[in-house]
Order: structure tokens, then C-alpha cells, then sequence
């Protein structure tokens, strides 16, 4: 007899799920799931190894669980393996599982395996994946990653239907299974709680779909066990501006007054996590403009140590960072993007609001459709600049497709765009509105930690951050605190600045040979030259081998006949890698040319 097959490609092991449900929940209790492909020719290696650090990072585990993730048997899986095996996948799945009563639960393990073992028998395959259970929001939730393999090493392929809901509804089964049905006592906790609460909710919705095109409410059209509910929650809408009372029983609510309760929610949540954050720090502020606003020019600029990182949001699909600020007040902001930030616990930053500069593409787009009569090719792009990637010129037409109607841009049948004398001024105002799809410009004042800077040898930021007088609380103290022990340092060393001064130019100088000198101890056994220091004034000719980071900051790696030396770094030199280069220096500055093209950088 033939073996019956399931919709989701396998054998039938299990009609669970095979069909969406009604809207009806029976006392099922929630769970939110979010899910992700991602296809490994659009990433790496490196970016999955980010993304298991992220989850498995200390600070969002449980205390056994430090550093630990979980697969189907082990409470410790073997990451380092997993990594290679997905790497050679041609994709993989990444899920967030978040049950609304999570905490209820004594661990979400045994439940994450469970739900795997389920949909292992509607898949008719053993998954590989690993796993660990997050405590750093009010809900715990698990992070999982799936290989995108059949157990017979065929690609694991797996329709949207499936993941989208099936996968939320075996969830949700187990978790009622798991605590029972969702008792009435439950039900009405929740539907008292929501008439008040100052974020969307599930009476918003109806309240919308019973809304005329004209944007009006007409409470007679409520089922009658509803409108009490109903006509409280209108109350809570008027009091926030979001509806106006027009006669009895009728009412006008705001276009938008769902995706302002949706902002006001995230608000919320993100004073919220503030708020956890800062509970271990001591004197550390929340102001009103603690979160910080990319798209108000006029936002504040914040210095300070990075106190937190990680990701918020219903999915747990936006990443931020925390910044202790030297005048004491906690800031947050979200860096943008749906993965984790590369910023460290306590390494120094600077936020500024967003500027609307053109890009580097742009900038590069104009100048060679100025030196081409106002046009631009792939072409030509490649006549400028023999060494161009085939990536960077596919970056730079996408960007183009991207602004071309905004930006009135016309492109001809055989690829070649017009570019208006105006292309710069145009971009600029084609940037998106979206608050949430621009990005606070953010530098890395120093990579190191207060403590680490204090006996550094090298210049360091506080060596150079002027401290403003009113620096009495929190972070602002520590650094104050901090200079003291550096200034005691240098002068062991020999390097004395007068008291309460900054250092001198010199002064500044010394430290950086000093870290120079250091690094050329390791680099001249890979070189196998001697280092020879450049002088202050001179001209300088050799290959660029590549760059350094130090304590100072990033420099060059300069080869000669006889030897090699250290300079500034410029993000330029590397399309100079291995080439011939010379540099003029002019009092601590660097002049570089790329003497095969004669490309002043």
C-alpha cells in the first residue's frame, strides 16, 4: 500500500497542523513566533558566528546556563561543530519562540524540545539545531537555530504555511497542555487590564473593524457583552487624544490611532528595559529624552560607556544599545538593523542624530557622471577606476534603482543614467521619513574600558575628552575619577602635563611612538625588517602590507627596501593593498598618493 504523504513534503506522521485554525481559541493559551531564512550566499560564516554569540551572551542567560546553549540532548551543545555543518548549508532557519506566560514555566527546555520533536514528525526528518532560553525581557523566550538539511543531506525545504502557523500552534498547544486551558479567572484578568492600558490591544482591533470609512464608532454595533469594554476603552482613547466623543453612543477615533498606541507600547518597553539596566549602576538618570530620536536633528549628543546591547521588540528583532553618559543620564537608542550591534559592554561612544550627508556611493556617482557629460555606467565606473569590484558596482546601480523615482532619475535602454547637476541636494531629501529605518551616526571614541585606559601605553580618549565642570554623577564621575589615575600614570612614566591642563600636542606625540614602538616589537618578526619611526616632517615611499589597530587607533603598515614604518591610517589605502604608496607628513598629518595611479588620498 502507498505510503501518504504530508502537504510539508514528508511522510504523514501527524494531521496536527495540516489546516489553519478558526479564530476561536477554546482556552489555547498564546505564543509568539517569529521566524527567518537565511540563505548562506547572503551572509557568512562569521555573520552566523555573531548570531550564536548573541544568543548565547551572558547577560540574557540564566545563571547555569552562562555561555551554555542547548540542543535535543545536551544542556551544552558542541557549537563549534554546528557552525561548520550549517556553513555548508545552503540556508538555515532562525525562530523566536515566546510564550505569553513563559514565566510560568520552571524551563523553557523542555518545552523548545518538544516542539522540535513535533515538527520533526510533520517534517518526516531529524532537525539538527541548537538553542538557548532568554531572561533579559519581562517574557523569557527562546532563540533557535535550525539547519536547513534533510537528515539524508537533501536541502530542507519548508512552506511559509508551515512556519508561519503551524509552528505557532503546536507551540501553543504544548504550552496549554504544558499549564492547562486559559482559565475565565485568566481571561477576565487580562480583559480588565486592557481597557486602561496605554498600548495596542486586542479591543483595538475590533474597535477598527466596527469603524465606518468615515472613521466613525457607534457603540450599538458592539455585541452587547462587549460594550462595557468597549466604551471604557474609548474612554482610555479620549483621554490620550486618540478619539472624540460626537453624541451618545457615537464616537470619532483617529486614523492612526493604532500605530500611535503601537509607539507608544514600544516607548514603553524601551523605559522598560532602560530601567533594568540601570537597576546595578547606581546614580544613573532617565529623562524624558532618554530615548534617543535619530530623525530629530536637534536631538542632544551623548558620550559615554556602551552599558548594554541586545534586541527588543514583539520578535526580539531590533537591536539596541544602552550608553552610560558622562553628564549621569542613561540613554537608549537603536543602532538599526535586525541584528546584534558589534558594540562591546563598556567601550566608549559617541550618538549624534542622524545627518542627511550623501552617501559615499552617491558622492562617487556624481563625480563620474560630472566627468561624463552628467552620465553614469557601470562603464564608466570601470573606466575611472580599473580596480572596481563587481560587488561595488552592483552596490552603487541597486542605490540608484532605489532613488530613481524619488529622485525623477532616467536610465536609458542600454544602462546608462542621467544624473542631474543637482544629485546631491536630491538624495539628501530622499532619505526615508521612517524614524526606524534611519540610523544615529555613532564613532567609537576608544575600544577600551575606563580601567583598561588608565595605565595604557598609547594615547587614549581620556587623555583627550575635555571633561565639562558639571561631570558629578555617575559615568561622569567615573571618568573624572579615572583622568586622576591617568595623569598619576604618565607621570610615572615621565610624561608630566601641568595640573589641570590638557596634554600638550607633544605630550600626545610621545604616547603614540611609545605604542608604536610596541607594536613593531610583534610586527618586525612577521616583516622580518627593522622599524624605523617617521619623523614629523618627511616624505615616505613604499607598499602598504596593511593596517594595525592599536591603543592611538588604526595606522598603516608601510614596507621599504630596508625596512618598514608605521603612519596614519586612511580607509582609502585599502584599494592600495600591496601597491606602491607614498605619504607626505605635515605635522602629525598624512598626505597619501597611490603612486600607480597617482590617486591623492
Amino acid at each position: 500500500m502507498a505510503k501518504a504523504f504530508s502537504i510539508y513534503g514528508g511522510p504523514r506522521r501527524s494531521q496536527v497542523g495540516l489546516r489553519r485554525r478558526s479564530g476561536e481559541r477554546n482556552g489555547r493559551r498564546r505564543v509568539i513566533v517569529k521566524m527567518r531564512t537565511v540563505r548562506m550566499a547572503a551572509s557568512s560564516r562569521t555573520a552566523l558566528t555573531n548570531h550564536i554569540g548573541y544568543i548565547r551572551r551572558d547577560s540574557a542567560l540564566s545563571m547555569e546556563d552562562r555561555g551554555q546553549l542547548f540542543d535535543r540532548d545536551n544542556d551544552t551543545a558542541d557549537t563549534r561543530q554546528f557552525v561548520d555543518a550549517v556553513s555548508k548549508d545552503r540556508h538555515h532557519f532562525r525562530f523566536i519562540v515566546s510564550p505569553e506566560e513563559g514565566a510560568e514555566l520552571a524551563d523553557l527546555k523542555p518545552f523548545i524540545r518538544d516542539l522540535i520533536s513535533q515538527m520533526e514528525k510533520d517534517l518526516a526528518t531529524r532537525l539538527e539545531w541548537i538553542g538557548a532560553v532568554h531572561h533579559d525581557t519581562g517574557r523569557p523566550h527562546a532563540h533557535l537555530v535550525i539547519r536547513g538539511r534533510h537528515q539524508d543531506g537533501r536541502d530542507l525545504k519548508i512552506p511559509q504555511e508551515y512556519l508561519y502557523h503551524a509552528v505557532r500552534e503546536h507551540a501553543e498547544d504544548l504550552i496549554t497542555l504544558e499549564l492547562g486551558p486559559e482559565t475565565e479567572q485568566e481571561l477576565a484578568r487580562k480583559r480588565r487590564a486592557e481597557p486602561a492600558s496605554e498600548r495596542l490591544t486586542r479591543i483595538d482591533s475590533a474597535l477598527e473593524r466596527q469603524t465606518d470609512p468615515n472613521g466613525m464608532f457607534e457603540l450599538k454595533t458592539s455585541p452587547i457583552d462587549l460594550r462595557a469594554r468597549h466604551a471604557a476603552r474609548l474612554r482610555t482613547l479620549e483621554r490620550l487624544g486618540l478619539a472624540d466623543k460626537r453624541g451618545s453612543g457615537r464616537w470619532r477615533l483617529d486614523p492612526d490611532f493604532k500605530t500611535v498606541l503601537a509607539s507608544l507600547g514600544e516607548r514603553q518597553d524601551r523605559f522598560d528595559i532602560l530601567h533594568r539596566a540601570i537597576a546595578r549602576t547606581g546614580d544613573r538618570r532617565i529623562d524624558a529624552d532618554a530615548v534617543f530620536d535619530s530623525n530629530d536633528p536637534d536631538a542632544r549628543r551623548v558620550t559615554g560607556a556602551v552599558l548594554e546591547t541586545g534586541m527588543h521588540g514583539i520578535m526580539h528583532d531590533r537591536a539596541y544599545v544602552i550608553i552610560d553618559g558622562v553628564d549621569g543620564r542613561a540613554v537608549f537608542a537603536e543602532p538599526g538593523g535586525t541584528e546584534p550591534t558589534k558594540l562591546r559592554q563598556d567601550m566608549i561612544i559617541s550618538l549624534a542624530p542622524t545627518q542627511r550627508a550623501p552617501e559615499a556611493t552617491d558622492r562617487a556617482i556624481d563625480r563620474i557622471a560630472r566627468k561624463n557629460g552628467g552620465l553614469y555606467s557601470a562603464a564608466f565606473h570601470q573606466m575611472d577606476d580599473p580596480r572596481v569590484t563587481t560587488e561595488t558596482l552592483r552596490r552603487h546601480i541597486m542605490r540608484l534603482q532605489a532613488i530613481a523615482r524619488p529622485a525623477s532619475l532616467h536610465r536609458s535602454s542600454d544602462a546608462v543614467w542621467t544624473i542631474p547637476d543637482n544629485y546631491l541636494q536630491k538624495v539628501q531629501t530622499c532619505e526615508p521619513d521612517d524614524a526606524r529605518l534611519r540610523k544615529p551616526f555613532i564613532r567609537v571614541e576608544s575600544p577600551l574600558s575606563l580601567s583598561a585606559q588608565i595605565k595604557a601605553l598609547g594615547l587614549t580618549w581620556i587623555d583627550t575628552f575635555v571633561a565639562p565642570t558639571d561631570m558629578l554623577h555617575g559615568f561622569g564621575r567615573q571618568t573624572a575619577d579615572a583622568q586622576l589615575m591617568r595623569r598619576a600614570f604618565l607621570a610615572e612614566i615621565g610624561i608630566s602635563p601641568d595640573d589641570g591642563k590638557p596634554l600638550t600636542p607633544e605630550h600626545q606625540a610621545e604616547l603614540i611612538r611609545r605604542d608604536l614602538a610596541q607594536a613593531a616589537q610583534t610586527l618586525k618578526q612577521t616583516i622580518g625588517k627593522p622599524y624605523a619611526p617617521s619623523a614629523a616632517q618627511e616624505e615616505v615611499a613604499g607598499i602598504y602590507r596593511g593596517s594595525v589597530a592599536r591603543i592611538s587607533g588604526k595606522f598603516a603598515i608601510v614596507e621599504r627596501a630596508l625596512d618598514f614604518t608605521i603612519l596614519p591610517w586612511r580607509e582609502e589605502l585599502e584599494r592600495s593593498r600591496a601597491l606602491a604608496v607614498s605619504v607626505r607628513m605635515q605635522s602629525g598629518s598624512a598626505f597619501w598618493t597611490a603612486a600607480r595611479r597617482g590617486l591623492t588620498l
